[in-house]
């Protein structure tokens, strides 16, 4: 990843700087699917439960309110559920935004496709 330097930044070029951009938000997509993930294994194993919260909304709001809390995260976990649903055509889904309104047919594969 490439970091600006403010008095270097005449010697950037177009390409690398667009690469470097490019390459940053691939990275923070892959964190997200990552963080994504571990939501999931902590909302399906109960694991919130050791801190002493009582459910996963209360886990999300006081664990994770700097990121949007539970209504953020069960919307992501919500695209997580679309883009695995849609198999193959998942991959065309490119954010959370794209996914939302499909959530409601995560249940019926064959009518998402």
């Amino acid at each position: 990843m490439l970091t600006l330097d403010r008095e270097s930044k005449s010697a950037l070029h177009y390409d690398d700087l667009n690469s470097s951009i490019k390459d940053t938000f691939a990275a923070q997509y892959q964190f997200e699917l990552q963080a994504v993930e571990l939501c999931r294994v902590m909302h399906d194993e109960q694991m919130y439960s050791i801190a002493g919260y009582k459910n996963f909304s209360e886990y999300c709001q006081g664990e994770l309110h700097i990121y949007g809390g539970y209504r953020r995260i069960n919307q992501l976990l919500g695209a997580s559920k679309v883009i695995v649903a849609a198999g193959e055509l998942g991959s065309q889904i490119k954010n959370e935004r794209q996914a939302r309104p499909l959530l409601r047919l995560a249940k019926e594969p064959e009518k998402l496709i």
